[in-house]
């Protein structure tokens, strides 16, 4: 038996083991303490509307949703994406409702817009998200009318998340309606949370993700803006995990924004990403 290449091999697996390891530590220096905690008051009677173009965008802000629920308030989610007719999205909207019945969602609506492939994202071609503004306008407006919340969560304008044009677009409709409205004795919306990170974090999740600097090359964009509040979210990052978990055939992807906690690491994963970061309109 050559014992030499059997120990050779072995050196390798653990090497790969090693490299796969995340340095939660590190992760955890990212966080910026300095930033205001988020302080909002909700009960029964509070109204809660997530606005999101894709299944899985709604990971993004579920320690915030949780946050709210707990004191009482109510939720519904507008998904803008997906259509139920094509084949190509039966998982995804099955993923999508084991998600809001995770986050406790009350009303789960699928608009069924058209989503773009991502070779289209990377070269900006995405006409119909950009010729029906209006009509995708109208459909936001519409559940928010008929809604009424107070609280709305959306991804930020400067550049959409990780800088998908579809979640820039969605959530610059969102807040131009808010500003358009709020002068409304019965516009009931008070302000918009939009998802943020601070620069150290931003750097370390986004840095590497291609869409990243092209959306901040076609924007003339320094990333995402500033987070006004912190959100404490340990408490809630075992229901934020399982929503990932949801999205099975998005594994690889959510993967790479460390949306999921490896096994037997969740606590270690939570303490390392213990923050929602918002920045706030109103």
């Amino acid at each position: 038996m050559n014992y030499k290449f059997y120990f050779l091999l072995i050196s390798l697996i653990l090497v790969s083991c090693d490299d796969d390891r995340v340095d939660y530590e590190e992760i955890a220096s990212f966080q910026d303490n300095s930033i205001k905690k988020l302080e909002v008051e909700a009960d029964v009677n509070t109204r809660v509307l997530l606005i999101f173009p894709h299944a899985d965008d709604e990971i993004t802000c579920v320690g915030l949703t949780s946050y709210l629920k707990s004191q009482g308030a109510r939720i519904h989610m507008l998904t803008l994406g997906h259509n139920s007719k094509t084949k190509i999205n039966e998982t995804r909207i099955e993923e999508l409702n084991c998600s809001a019945t995770k986050m406790g969602v009350e009303k789960l609506e699928i608009a069924g817009l058209v989503i773009n492939k991502w070779d289209d994202i990377m070269s900006d071609n995405i006409s119909f998200w950009y010729d029906k503004k209006d009509s995708i306008k109208s459909i936001i407006l519409n559940k928010i009318e008929r809604y009424k919340p107070q609280i709305l969560i959306t991804y930020d304008t400067e550049i959409g998340g990780y800088g998908h044009p579809e979640h820039r677009i969605s959530a610059q409709l969102t807040e131009e309606i808010f500003h358009e409205k709020k002068t409304d004795s019965l516009f009931s919306l008070e302000k918009i949370y939009q998802f943020s990170l601070p620069d150290k974090l931003e750097n370390f999740m986004l840095s590497e993700i291609p869409a990243y600097d092209y959306s901040k090359t076609l924007t003339n964009s320094k990333g995402l803006p500033n987070p006004d509040v912190a959100l404490n979210i340990t408490d809630y990052w075992k229901t934020k995990n399982d929503v990932a978990l949801c999205h099975k055939s998005q594994f690889k992807i959510l993967d790479k924004f460390y949306m999921i906690a490896k096994k037997g690491e969740l606590k270690k994963h939570s303490n390392a990403f213990s923050t929602e970061y918002y920045t706030v309109v109103e």
